[in-house]
Protein backbone atom coordinates (compact mmCIF):
# COMPACT_ATOMS: atom_id res chain seq x y z
CA UNK A 1 0.00 0.00 0.00
CA UNK A 2 2.47 2.39 0.91
CA UNK A 3 4.69 1.40 -1.91
CA UNK A 4 3.16 4.22 -4.26
CA UNK A 5 4.64 7.66 -4.28
CA UNK A 6 1.07 8.58 -4.20
CA UNK A 7 0.66 6.64 -0.90
CA UNK A 8 3.65 7.87 0.79
CA UNK A 9 3.05 11.71 -0.33
CA UNK A 10 -0.56 11.54 1.30
CA UNK A 11 0.77 10.21 4.14
CA UNK A 12 3.44 12.18 4.20
CA UNK A 13 1.13 14.81 4.14
CA UNK A 14 -1.11 13.85 6.55
CA UNK A 15 2.06 13.82 9.25
CA UNK A 16 3.24 16.98 8.15
CA UNK A 17 0.02 19.29 8.51
CA UNK A 18 -0.83 17.77 12.32
CA UNK A 19 2.32 18.58 13.36
CA UNK A 20 2.30 21.72 11.95
CA UNK A 21 -1.13 23.14 13.08
CA UNK A 22 -2.50 20.64 15.46
CA UNK A 23 0.36 20.75 17.72
CA UNK A 24 0.20 24.96 17.76
CA UNK A 25 -3.52 24.85 17.95
CA UNK A 26 -3.68 22.07 21.01
CA UNK A 27 -0.87 24.17 22.71
CA UNK A 28 -2.89 27.47 22.20
CA UNK A 29 -6.13 26.10 23.09
CA UNK A 30 -5.06 24.80 26.35
CA UNK A 31 -3.59 27.57 27.39
CA UNK A 32 -6.74 29.89 26.28
CA UNK A 33 -8.59 27.09 28.58
CA UNK A 34 -6.50 27.66 31.34
CA UNK A 35 -6.19 31.20 31.44
CA UNK A 36 -9.74 31.27 31.46
CA UNK A 37 -10.53 28.83 34.69
CA UNK A 38 -8.08 31.04 36.44
CA UNK A 39 -10.02 33.96 35.64
CA UNK A 40 -13.32 33.08 36.26
CA UNK A 41 -11.83 31.50 39.78
CA UNK A 42 -10.43 34.93 40.54
CA UNK A 43 -13.94 36.40 40.26
CA UNK A 44 -15.74 34.02 41.69
CA UNK A 45 -13.46 34.22 44.63
CA UNK A 46 -13.14 37.60 44.59
CA UNK A 47 -17.57 37.97 44.83
CA UNK A 48 -17.14 35.53 47.47
CA UNK A 49 -14.87 37.16 49.60
CA UNK A 50 -17.19 40.40 49.17
CA UNK A 51 -20.77 38.59 50.13
CA UNK A 52 -18.48 36.28 52.84
CA UNK A 53 -17.60 39.48 54.59
CA UNK A 54 -20.28 41.53 53.89
CA UNK A 55 -22.41 38.74 55.67
CA UNK A 56 -20.30 38.46 58.64
CA UNK A 57 -19.99 41.85 59.27
CA UNK A 58 -23.89 42.42 58.97
CA UNK A 59 -24.06 39.59 62.08
CA UNK A 60 -21.63 40.61 64.13
CA UNK A 61 -23.23 43.76 64.78
CA UNK A 62 -26.03 41.70 64.81
CA UNK A 63 -27.71 43.39 61.87
CA UNK A 64 -29.76 40.55 60.67
CA UNK A 65 -32.00 42.42 58.71
CA UNK A 66 -29.14 43.95 56.38
CA UNK A 67 -28.42 40.38 54.99
CA UNK A 68 -31.02 39.82 52.45
CA UNK A 69 -30.24 43.32 51.20
CA UNK A 70 -26.67 42.77 51.10
CA UNK A 71 -27.84 39.63 49.09
CA UNK A 72 -29.53 41.60 46.70
CA UNK A 73 -27.06 44.44 45.98
CA UNK A 74 -23.85 41.62 45.09
CA UNK A 75 -27.24 39.92 43.02
CA UNK A 76 -27.27 43.23 41.08
CA UNK A 77 -23.75 42.44 39.41
CA UNK A 78 -24.57 41.22 36.02
CA UNK A 79 -21.97 38.41 36.32
CA UNK A 80 -23.73 36.85 39.58
CA UNK A 81 -26.56 34.70 38.46
CA UNK A 82 -27.63 33.44 42.53
CA UNK A 83 -26.45 34.05 45.98
CA UNK A 84 -27.59 31.93 48.96
CA UNK A 85 -26.93 31.65 52.77
CA UNK A 86 -27.22 27.65 53.63
CA UNK A 87 -27.12 27.00 57.54
CA UNK A 88 -25.12 23.32 58.62
CA UNK A 89 -28.24 21.29 57.85
CA UNK A 90 -29.10 22.24 54.93
CA UNK A 91 -31.64 24.79 54.69
CA UNK A 92 -31.89 28.40 52.30
CA UNK A 93 -31.79 30.97 55.10
CA UNK A 94 -31.44 33.29 52.74
CA UNK A 95 -31.47 33.72 48.89
CA UNK A 96 -31.36 35.80 45.83
CA UNK A 97 -34.89 33.96 44.81
CA UNK A 98 -36.61 34.39 48.69
CA UNK A 99 -39.04 31.81 46.92
CA UNK A 100 -36.05 29.52 48.06
CA UNK A 101 -35.78 30.35 51.61
CA UNK A 102 -36.64 27.99 54.48
CA UNK A 103 -36.58 25.11 51.22
CA UNK A 104 -33.79 22.22 51.66
CA UNK A 105 -30.41 22.71 49.39
CA UNK A 106 -30.74 19.06 48.15
CA UNK A 107 -34.12 19.91 46.93
CA UNK A 108 -33.80 23.36 45.56
CA UNK A 109 -30.05 22.54 44.56
CA UNK A 110 -28.99 18.86 44.84
CA UNK A 111 -25.42 19.56 42.93
CA UNK A 112 -25.06 22.11 45.45
CA UNK A 113 -25.87 20.17 48.36
CA UNK A 114 -22.95 17.43 47.29
CA UNK A 115 -20.66 20.33 47.25
CA UNK A 116 -21.50 21.35 50.70
CA UNK A 117 -21.48 17.58 51.97
CA UNK A 118 -17.90 17.46 50.69
CA UNK A 119 -14.91 19.70 50.01
CA UNK A 120 -16.83 22.81 50.11
CA UNK A 121 -14.07 24.82 48.08
CA UNK A 122 -14.78 22.65 44.93
CA UNK A 123 -15.30 25.16 41.73
CA UNK A 124 -18.29 23.65 39.33
CA UNK A 125 -18.31 24.52 36.00
CA UNK A 126 -21.65 24.01 35.06
CA UNK A 127 -23.20 23.62 31.24
CA UNK A 128 -19.95 25.74 29.98
CA UNK A 129 -21.48 29.40 31.22
CA UNK A 130 -21.73 28.41 35.07
CA UNK A 131 -19.52 28.39 38.06
CA UNK A 132 -20.38 28.06 41.42
CA UNK A 133 -18.88 28.03 45.01
CA UNK A 134 -19.70 26.96 48.37
CA UNK A 135 -17.05 28.52 51.38
CA UNK A 136 -18.04 27.84 55.08
CA UNK A 137 -18.65 30.31 57.77
CA UNK A 138 -16.84 29.25 60.34
CA UNK A 139 -17.90 29.70 64.31
CA UNK A 140 -15.39 32.08 65.24
CA UNK A 141 -14.81 33.72 69.03
CA UNK A 142 -16.75 36.55 68.07
CA UNK A 143 -20.05 34.00 66.68
CA UNK A 144 -20.19 31.96 69.81
CA UNK A 145 -22.04 34.14 71.63
CA UNK A 146 -25.21 34.02 69.59
CA UNK A 147 -23.80 30.37 67.89
CA UNK A 148 -23.39 26.94 69.71
CA UNK A 149 -19.38 26.68 70.68
CA UNK A 150 -19.59 23.27 69.24
CA UNK A 151 -20.17 23.79 66.18
CA UNK A 152 -17.24 24.28 63.60
CA UNK A 153 -19.42 25.90 60.82
CA UNK A 154 -22.33 28.22 61.61
CA UNK A 155 -23.68 28.28 57.70
CA UNK A 156 -22.27 28.05 53.81
CA UNK A 157 -22.22 30.62 51.56
CA UNK A 158 -22.98 30.02 47.80
CA UNK A 159 -22.62 31.66 44.90
CA UNK A 160 -23.29 30.89 41.32
CA UNK A 161 -21.57 33.71 38.95
CA UNK A 162 -22.64 34.04 35.18
CA UNK A 163 -20.72 34.02 32.23
CA UNK A 164 -20.73 37.50 30.42
CA UNK A 165 -21.36 38.13 26.94
CA UNK A 166 -17.78 38.78 26.31
CA UNK A 167 -16.38 36.07 28.77
CA UNK A 168 -18.95 33.64 26.02
CA UNK A 169 -16.89 35.19 23.62
CA UNK A 170 -13.82 34.02 25.33
CA UNK A 171 -14.96 31.15 25.93
CA UNK A 172 -16.15 30.11 22.77
CA UNK A 173 -13.14 31.26 20.81
CA UNK A 174 -11.26 28.40 21.76
CA UNK A 175 -13.84 26.19 20.48
CA UNK A 176 -14.04 28.41 17.09
CA UNK A 177 -9.88 27.83 17.05
CA UNK A 178 -10.60 24.30 17.05
CA UNK A 179 -12.88 24.73 14.31
CA UNK A 180 -10.61 26.83 12.39
CA UNK A 181 -7.47 24.42 12.92
CA UNK A 182 -9.90 21.56 11.08
CA UNK A 183 -10.56 24.13 8.21
CA UNK A 184 -6.85 24.68 7.79
CA UNK A 185 -5.90 21.08 8.49
CA UNK A 186 -8.70 20.30 5.25
CA UNK A 187 -7.43 23.30 3.34
CA UNK A 188 -3.52 22.48 3.61
CA UNK A 189 -3.98 19.06 3.03
CA UNK A 190 -6.46 19.43 -0.42
CA UNK A 191 -3.96 21.96 -1.29
CA UNK A 192 -1.04 19.84 -1.36
CA UNK A 193 -3.22 16.67 -2.88
CA UNK A 194 -3.99 19.31 -5.82
CA UNK A 195 -0.69 20.38 -5.84
CA UNK A 196 1.04 17.02 -5.97
CA UNK A 197 -1.99 15.19 -8.35
CA UNK A 198 -1.33 18.40 -10.67
CA UNK A 199 2.10 18.65 -11.13
CA UNK A 200 3.53 15.12 -9.99
CA UNK A 201 1.12 12.40 -10.41
CA UNK A 202 -0.44 13.43 -13.56
CA UNK A 203 3.31 14.00 -15.18
CA UNK A 204 4.04 10.75 -13.62
CA UNK A 205 1.20 8.95 -15.14
CA UNK A 206 1.30 10.02 -18.83
CA UNK A 207 5.30 8.94 -18.51
CA UNK A 208 4.34 5.72 -17.53
CA UNK A 209 1.80 5.23 -19.93
CA UNK A 210 3.99 6.08 -22.73
CA UNK A 211 6.46 3.89 -21.38
CA UNK A 212 4.01 1.17 -21.57
CA UNK A 213 3.13 1.69 -24.73
CA UNK A 214 6.99 2.04 -26.13
CA UNK A 215 7.04 -1.73 -24.01
CA UNK A 216 4.42 -2.87 -26.92
CA UNK A 217 6.43 -1.34 -29.56
CA UNK A 218 4.90 2.07 -30.57
CA UNK A 219 7.82 4.42 -31.12
CA UNK A 220 5.48 7.49 -32.35
CA UNK A 221 4.52 8.39 -28.83
CA UNK A 222 5.35 11.69 -27.45
CA UNK A 223 4.64 13.18 -24.58
CA UNK A 224 3.16 17.36 -24.77
CA UNK A 225 6.86 19.24 -23.19
CA UNK A 226 4.75 22.63 -22.75
CA UNK A 227 5.96 23.84 -19.48
CA UNK A 228 9.56 24.83 -18.77
CA UNK A 229 9.74 23.35 -15.39
CA UNK A 230 11.60 20.24 -14.58
CA UNK A 231 8.41 17.86 -15.81
CA UNK A 232 8.83 19.73 -19.22
CA UNK A 233 12.80 19.21 -19.64
CA UNK A 234 12.53 15.13 -18.37
CA UNK A 235 9.48 15.51 -21.42
CA UNK A 236 11.46 16.68 -23.97
CA UNK A 237 14.52 14.26 -23.41
CA UNK A 238 11.52 11.38 -23.30
CA UNK A 239 10.29 12.81 -26.78
CA UNK A 240 14.00 13.35 -27.78
CA UNK A 241 15.02 9.38 -26.60
CA UNK A 242 12.07 8.06 -28.64
CA UNK A 243 13.17 10.14 -31.91
CA UNK A 244 16.53 8.25 -31.45
CA UNK A 245 14.86 5.35 -30.60
CA UNK A 246 12.87 5.31 -33.55
CA UNK A 247 15.55 6.17 -36.11
CA UNK A 248 17.53 3.50 -34.74
CA UNK A 249 15.09 0.87 -35.33
CA UNK A 250 14.69 2.41 -38.84
CA UNK A 251 18.53 1.95 -39.12
CA UNK A 252 18.71 -1.58 -37.74
CA UNK A 253 15.47 -2.71 -40.13
CA UNK A 254 17.31 -1.26 -43.27
CA UNK A 255 20.48 -2.70 -41.90
CA UNK A 256 19.17 -6.28 -41.33
CA UNK A 257 17.19 -6.10 -44.81
CA UNK A 258 20.94 -5.16 -46.28
CA UNK A 259 22.09 -8.43 -44.59
CA UNK A 260 19.65 -10.56 -45.07
CA UNK A 261 19.86 -9.81 -48.77
CA UNK A 262 23.94 -10.18 -48.61
CA UNK A 263 22.97 -13.73 -46.63
CA UNK A 264 21.06 -14.75 -49.24
CA UNK A 265 23.47 -13.63 -51.87
CA UNK A 266 25.96 -16.06 -49.84
CA UNK A 267 23.40 -19.31 -50.03
CA UNK A 268 23.26 -18.19 -53.68
CA UNK A 269 27.27 -18.08 -54.65
CA UNK A 270 27.59 -21.65 -52.10
CA UNK A 271 25.14 -23.31 -54.37
CA UNK A 272 27.21 -21.78 -57.31
CA UNK A 273 29.84 -22.93 -55.84
CA UNK A 274 28.60 -26.80 -54.97
CA UNK A 275 27.70 -26.62 -58.51
CA UNK A 276 31.25 -25.47 -59.49
CA UNK A 277 32.83 -27.75 -57.47
CA UNK A 278 30.47 -30.92 -59.10
CA UNK A 279 31.33 -29.80 -62.49
CA UNK A 280 35.09 -29.64 -61.69
CA UNK A 281 34.92 -32.97 -60.48
CA UNK A 282 34.09 -34.78 -63.57
CA UNK A 283 37.10 -32.99 -65.53
CA UNK A 284 39.64 -33.61 -62.94
CA UNK A 285 38.64 -37.26 -62.93
CA UNK A 286 39.14 -37.88 -66.38
CA UNK A 287 42.59 -35.38 -66.02
CA UNK A 288 43.22 -38.46 -63.02
CA UNK A 289 41.90 -41.50 -64.58
CA UNK A 290 44.17 -40.37 -67.97
CA UNK A 291 47.28 -39.32 -65.97
CA UNK A 292 47.20 -43.15 -64.53
CA UNK A 293 46.91 -44.90 -67.96
CA UNK A 294 50.28 -42.42 -68.74
CA UNK A 295 51.40 -43.39 -65.44
CA UNK A 296 50.95 -47.30 -65.89
CA UNK A 297 52.21 -47.22 -69.70
CA UNK A 298 55.51 -45.18 -68.77
CA UNK A 299 56.61 -47.52 -66.53
CA UNK A 300 56.55 -50.45 -68.89
CA UNK A 301 58.52 -48.13 -71.72
CA UNK A 302 61.56 -46.91 -70.11
CA UNK A 303 61.97 -44.16 -72.62
CA UNK A 304 59.31 -42.20 -70.92
CA UNK A 305 60.84 -42.33 -67.60
CA UNK A 306 61.74 -38.74 -67.73
CA UNK A 307 58.26 -37.74 -67.89
CA UNK A 308 57.74 -39.43 -64.49
CA UNK A 309 58.69 -36.33 -61.72
CA UNK A 310 55.78 -34.40 -64.34
CA UNK A 311 53.54 -37.15 -64.42
CA UNK A 312 53.13 -37.36 -60.37
CA UNK A 313 53.42 -33.24 -60.00
CA UNK A 314 49.84 -33.26 -62.05
CA UNK A 315 48.69 -36.18 -59.78
CA UNK A 316 48.93 -34.39 -56.71
CA UNK A 317 47.72 -31.46 -57.92
CA UNK A 318 44.81 -33.14 -59.36
CA UNK A 319 44.43 -34.63 -55.81
CA UNK A 320 44.45 -31.33 -54.15
CA UNK A 321 41.71 -29.98 -56.51
CA UNK A 322 39.75 -33.19 -55.95
CA UNK A 323 40.21 -32.54 -52.05
CA UNK A 324 39.01 -28.68 -52.44
CA UNK A 325 35.82 -29.67 -54.38
CA UNK A 326 35.01 -32.66 -51.65
CA UNK A 327 35.27 -30.42 -48.70
CA UNK A 328 33.27 -27.90 -50.71
CA UNK A 329 30.78 -30.24 -51.21
CA UNK A 330 30.42 -31.75 -48.23
CA UNK A 331 30.71 -27.87 -46.51
CA UNK A 332 27.68 -27.13 -48.30
CA UNK A 333 25.65 -30.10 -48.09
CA UNK A 334 22.20 -28.88 -45.72
CA UNK A 335 22.62 -32.33 -43.51
CA UNK A 336 20.48 -33.35 -40.57
CA UNK A 337 21.92 -32.87 -37.43
CA UNK A 338 23.01 -35.83 -36.33
CA UNK A 339 25.12 -35.81 -33.00
CA UNK A 340 27.92 -38.57 -32.40
CA UNK A 341 31.13 -39.12 -31.17
CA UNK A 342 33.42 -36.75 -33.07
CA UNK A 343 37.34 -36.33 -33.80
CA UNK A 344 38.15 -32.74 -32.98
CA UNK A 345 41.60 -32.81 -34.11
CA UNK A 346 40.19 -34.79 -37.28
CA UNK A 347 37.70 -31.76 -37.75
CA UNK A 348 40.38 -29.01 -37.23
CA UNK A 349 42.99 -30.67 -40.28
CA UNK A 350 39.36 -31.13 -42.49
CA UNK A 351 38.99 -26.98 -41.79
CA UNK A 352 42.43 -26.61 -42.59
CA UNK A 353 42.47 -28.32 -45.55
CA UNK A 354 39.45 -26.82 -46.93
CA UNK A 355 40.97 -23.52 -46.20
CA UNK A 356 44.54 -24.61 -47.34
CA UNK A 357 44.82 -22.00 -50.47
CA UNK A 358 44.00 -19.47 -48.80
CA UNK A 359 46.74 -19.84 -45.96
CA UNK A 360 49.17 -20.52 -48.78
CA UNK A 361 48.19 -17.68 -50.62
CA UNK A 362 49.42 -15.38 -47.70
CA UNK A 363 51.97 -17.44 -46.44
CA UNK A 364 50.55 -17.80 -43.23
CA UNK A 365 51.96 -20.55 -40.57
CA UNK A 366 49.75 -23.46 -39.32
CA UNK A 367 51.34 -24.68 -35.80
CA UNK A 368 49.33 -27.34 -34.30
CA UNK A 369 49.48 -29.24 -30.33
CA UNK A 370 47.68 -31.42 -29.55
CA UNK A 371 48.75 -32.93 -25.84
CA UNK A 372 45.82 -35.30 -25.41
CA UNK A 373 45.00 -38.58 -26.82
CA UNK A 374 41.60 -38.75 -27.22
CA UNK A 375 40.18 -35.53 -28.71
CA UNK A 376 36.70 -37.22 -28.66
CA UNK A 377 33.29 -35.25 -27.98
CA UNK A 378 29.49 -35.89 -28.63
CA UNK A 379 28.65 -33.67 -31.30
CA UNK A 380 27.29 -32.27 -35.18
CA UNK A 381 30.20 -33.17 -37.70
CA UNK A 382 29.19 -30.44 -40.10
CA UNK A 383 28.57 -28.10 -37.67
CA UNK A 384 31.87 -28.56 -35.55
CA UNK A 385 33.84 -27.91 -38.49
CA UNK A 386 31.69 -24.84 -39.56
CA UNK A 387 32.25 -23.71 -36.12
CA UNK A 388 36.54 -23.76 -37.29
CA UNK A 389 36.74 -22.97 -40.57
CA UNK A 390 34.52 -19.80 -39.89
CA UNK A 391 37.08 -18.97 -36.60
CA UNK A 392 40.86 -19.59 -38.90
CA UNK A 393 38.67 -18.01 -41.81
CA UNK A 394 38.39 -14.88 -39.38
CA UNK A 395 42.21 -15.61 -38.06
CA UNK A 396 43.14 -15.10 -41.93
CA UNK A 397 41.24 -12.31 -42.15
CA UNK A 398 43.20 -10.33 -39.75
CA UNK A 399 46.51 -11.51 -40.46
CA UNK A 400 49.03 -9.65 -42.99
CA UNK A 401 51.05 -12.36 -45.47
CA UNK A 402 53.89 -14.60 -43.25
CA UNK A 403 51.81 -14.61 -40.39
CA UNK A 404 51.70 -17.27 -37.48
CA UNK A 405 48.68 -19.28 -36.78
CA UNK A 406 48.83 -21.84 -33.16
CA UNK A 407 45.68 -24.18 -33.25
CA UNK A 408 46.58 -26.02 -29.64
CA UNK A 409 44.13 -28.32 -27.45
CA UNK A 410 44.12 -29.71 -23.86
CA UNK A 411 42.68 -30.79 -21.21
CA UNK A 412 41.39 -34.29 -19.69
CA UNK A 413 38.55 -36.76 -19.98
CA UNK A 414 35.88 -34.39 -18.59
CA UNK A 415 36.90 -31.15 -21.03
CA UNK A 416 38.69 -30.26 -24.06
CA UNK A 417 40.30 -26.67 -24.15
CA UNK A 418 41.05 -25.43 -28.18
CA UNK A 419 42.68 -22.66 -28.52
CA UNK A 420 42.92 -20.53 -32.27
CA UNK A 421 45.81 -17.84 -32.07
CA UNK A 422 46.86 -15.23 -34.84
CA UNK A 423 49.32 -12.57 -34.39
CA UNK A 424 46.83 -10.22 -36.21
CA UNK A 425 46.17 -6.90 -35.78
CA UNK A 426 43.59 -7.42 -32.46
CA UNK A 427 40.69 -5.77 -30.91
CA UNK A 428 39.92 -2.65 -28.77
CA UNK A 429 38.03 -3.30 -25.69
CA UNK A 430 34.56 -1.85 -27.06
CA UNK A 431 35.01 -3.91 -30.79
CA UNK A 432 35.82 -7.37 -28.37
CA UNK A 433 32.52 -6.51 -26.57
CA UNK A 434 30.22 -7.00 -29.48
CA UNK A 435 32.08 -9.57 -31.65
CA UNK A 436 29.46 -12.32 -30.96
CA UNK A 437 26.29 -9.53 -31.72
CA UNK A 438 24.12 -10.64 -34.66
CA UNK A 439 25.27 -8.25 -37.93
CA UNK A 440 28.11 -6.93 -36.06
CA UNK A 441 31.38 -6.37 -38.48
CA UNK A 442 34.95 -4.48 -38.88
CA UNK A 443 34.71 -5.71 -42.44
CA UNK A 444 34.93 -3.29 -44.80
CA UNK A 445 32.84 -3.39 -48.18
CA UNK A 446 30.89 -6.89 -48.88
CA UNK A 447 33.11 -9.14 -47.29
CA UNK A 448 31.13 -9.73 -43.95
CA UNK A 449 28.18 -10.20 -42.64
CA UNK A 450 28.15 -9.68 -38.91
CA UNK A 451 26.36 -13.25 -38.43
CA UNK A 452 29.11 -15.48 -38.35
CA UNK A 453 30.64 -15.12 -35.00
CA UNK A 454 26.76 -15.16 -33.79
CA UNK A 455 26.30 -18.47 -35.38
CA UNK A 456 29.41 -20.07 -33.73
CA UNK A 457 28.09 -19.04 -30.07
CA UNK A 458 25.01 -20.64 -30.80
CA UNK A 459 26.07 -23.61 -32.14
CA UNK A 460 28.46 -24.37 -29.43
CA UNK A 461 26.17 -23.68 -26.69
CA UNK A 462 23.92 -26.30 -28.65
CA UNK A 463 26.71 -28.24 -28.16
CA UNK A 464 27.21 -27.30 -24.72
CA UNK A 465 30.74 -25.73 -24.88
CA UNK A 466 31.30 -22.20 -24.28
CA UNK A 467 33.49 -19.80 -26.23
CA UNK A 468 35.56 -16.64 -25.04
CA UNK A 469 37.94 -14.14 -26.72
CA UNK A 470 40.87 -12.38 -25.61
CA UNK A 471 42.60 -9.71 -27.45
CA UNK A 472 44.56 -6.63 -27.94
CA UNK A 473 45.30 -4.17 -30.17
CA UNK A 474 48.49 -4.68 -32.41
CA UNK A 475 48.84 -8.39 -30.02
CA UNK A 476 46.72 -10.71 -31.38
CA UNK A 477 43.41 -12.06 -30.36
CA UNK A 478 42.89 -16.07 -28.63
CA UNK A 479 39.94 -17.94 -29.26
CA UNK A 480 38.96 -20.17 -26.43
CA UNK A 481 36.53 -23.52 -26.66
CA UNK A 482 35.88 -25.57 -23.81
CA UNK A 483 33.93 -28.61 -24.64
CA UNK A 484 32.53 -30.29 -21.25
Amino acid sequence: MFKTIHAKFVIATVIFVLLSVGIPTTFLVLQLRENFDQRSRIMLEATLDVLHSSVVNAMMQEQHTQVQPIINYISGNRSVEHLRIISPEGIIKYATDTTETGRPIAVVAPEHFEMAAGDSGIVRHNQMDTYSMIRPIKNQPACQQCHDQERDIIAYVDVDTDLTKAERYFYTGSLHMIFLAIAMLLVMFFGFYFIFNYFIRRPLHRFRKALDQIEEGNLDISLPAEKEDEIGILEGHFNQMVRNLRDSKHEIEALHFEQLQRADKMVTLGELAAEMAHEINNPAGIIMARTDYLHMVMKEKPEYTKYEEDIEVILKQVDKISNITGNILKYSKKLPKNFRKINLIQAIEESLSLLGPRLSKKKISVLTSFSVKKAEINGDTVQIEQVLTNLINNAIDAMESNGTLNISMNGGVKELIVHIEDNGNGMDELTLSQIFSPFFTTKTGDKGTGLGLYIVKNILKNHGATITCKSSLGKGTIFEIRFS
